[in-house]
């Protein structure tokens, strides 16, 4: 080990003796490798490397310059791995959010079609329903004119039968009127031939 080398392992040991209670801490920090406890790291991180560039330049030793640029260069990358991760991970939950919205409105579509459905089917069975209560009483009415109409048929057959009879009665009556009165007149005839004779036979005794 060179002259050079002791006060670079002391500087090392001291930064990590310093750095070992805000390691304890930070790990209570929550998030696995993202979130406060990794940023907080990645702070620890950026300091040590700053320590180690400034203990270089005061020590003159660019081996430890060098190895600063290192962390920083390591800090640098870990800090844009969090970020592409925290990208990643919100990508993520807008696209979680995005199904679920997605899931949401196809369960409510499916919940709408299927009321429709219902509704449908409802006024379906109601049409039917309202025919088929239409028809009953379509043939009721019908039942009640065809029997309305045989009444009056049949009332006005018995009507012309009447007619009919009364007619033939009144020529009956009509034919013994005649008979009644050519018997009346002849018998009036014969009354008065009767007389004749006697009157006759009276002038001649």
């Amino acid at each position: 080990m060179t002259i050079r080398a002791i006060p670079r392992s002391a500087v090392g040991g001291s930064i990590k003796v310093a750095r070992l209670p805000l390691d304890l801490a930070v790990s209570l920090l929550p998030g696995n490798g993202s979130g406060p406890g990794a940023a907080a790291t990645l702070t620890l991180d950026r300091v040590e490397a700053q320590a180690r560039d400034l203990a270089g330049i005061a020590l003159r030793d660019q081996t430890l310059r060098q190895d600063a640029g290192r962390r920083r260069i390591a800090a640098d990358e870990r800090e844009r791995a969090l970020r592409l991760r925290a990208a990643a991970e919100r990508r993520a939950r807008e696209a979680d959010e995005r199904l679920a919205d997605a899931q949401q409105e196809a369960e409510e579509q499916r919940e709408q079609a299927t009321e429709r459905a219902r509704r449908q089917r409802s006024k379906a069975a109601a049409e039917r329903r309202q025919r088929s209560q239409q028809a009953a009483k379509a043939e009721r009415k019908l039942k009640t004119d065809n029997a309305k109409l045989t009444d009056e048929i049949e009332a006005a057959i018995d009507e012309q039968a009447t007619e009919g009879r009364l007619e033939q009665l009144e020529r009956e009556a009509q034919a013994l009127d005649r008979k009644e009165a050519a018997l009346t007149a002849a018998a009036e005839a014969q009354r008065l031939q009767d007389e004749a004779t006697k009157k006759k036979a009276a002038r001649k005794g």
